[in-house]
């Protein structure tokens, strides 16, 4: 089988654990293009053995600042972004190469089956009918913006379709537990206030309209995204979501108040300035 004029994009970072499957799936691309935040496991080792097209972008938490980084290496018009912890299983690549063949759109909209806890999610936005992005595209009619969990731009009036059939999408293998799922939202839940504090995303004008906003992500999630198709896990799910509004909204207020993206260290260095003052009693009594 020959292989097919696309550009594969692949952003990592400590993937060892994925990043073979990813790219055992997409070994029928003449072009892959790793973009790699300095990875300190086994990462760069395995891909390697797949291609030498391999670059390093700065650690910055999130894949998306790297994503049009990666866009400029792309050798080929086409270009698929595929993430490490998926893969591309054979029906899709079969409708990608008919697609390609037939130059049927210039973006495609492309269905994503996403596994929690090992579970197949039927709903709360991660149904493979609800989770779908234009990751199938002509490299001229997009681009790729730095904020955290970010919307493809499209840039002219380009040929859209959309594959409707699960099984010519993603297979995504997401959070392997919830203690997996909490370290992942209290990572990106600090990007979104960042984003959100140096004025990459909107944010709500109003502390009711932040209440309002987590109120409507549970509900959106639950109800309008049919998170109940999962049961209690749905629920829980929407509500966790529900949390990482609050968490963002939260870390966002704290940024505000020490007027910084960071305020660890400026929390930390108030802390030792209370400690010193209740130490000085110390110091008054021993005196005395």
């Amino acid at each position: 089988m020959g292989k097919i004029p696309i550009s594969i994009l692949i952003n990592t970072f400590n993937e060892e654990r994925n990043i073979r499957n990813c790219l055992e799936s997409v070994k029928w691309a003449d072009d892959i293009v790793i973009v790699d935040m300095y990875s300190d496991d086994k990462t760069v080792e395995i891909a390697k053995k797949y291609t030498h097209r391999i670059f390093f972008f700065e650690r910055c938490g999130y894949a998306d600042p790297a994503r049009q980084f990666a866009l400029e290496q792309a050798k080929y018009d086409w270009c698929l972004i595929v993430d490490a912890d998926e893969i591309v299983p054979y029906k899709m690549f079969l409708r990608i190469k008919h697609i390609i063949e037939n130059d049927l759109a210039d973006i495609v909209y492309l269905p994503c089956n996403n596994y929690f806890f090992g579970i197949l999610l039927q709903g709360n936005g991660w149904a493979p009918l609800q989770d779908v992005l234009p990751r199938l595209f002509k490299k001229q009619f997009v681009e790729l913006t730095p904020a955290v969990h970010s919307i493809f731009k499209i840039k002219g009036n380009p040929r859209k379709l959309l594959v409707e059939n699960p099984e010519e999408g993603f297979i995504h293998f997401g959070y392997i537990d919830v203690e997996h799922f909490i370290d992942k939202l209290n990572r990106y839940t600090t990007i979104e206030a960042k984003n959100m504090f140096e004025g990459l995303k909107q944010r709500p004008k109003s502390f009711w309209k932040e209440f309002s906003s987590i109120i409507k992500e549970v509900r959106r999630r639950f109800i309008s995204k049919r998170g109940y198709k999962d049961g209690i896990i749905g629920l829980y799910l929407a509500m966790l979501m529900g949390c990482y509004k609050v968490a963002s909204y939260l870390k966002l207020r704290i940024m505000h108040l020490y007027n910084t993206s960071n305020p660890r260290e400026q929390i930390l260095k108030k802390y030792n300035e209370i400690a010193e003052s209740f130490l000085k009693e110390y110091k008054t009594e021993i005196e005395k």
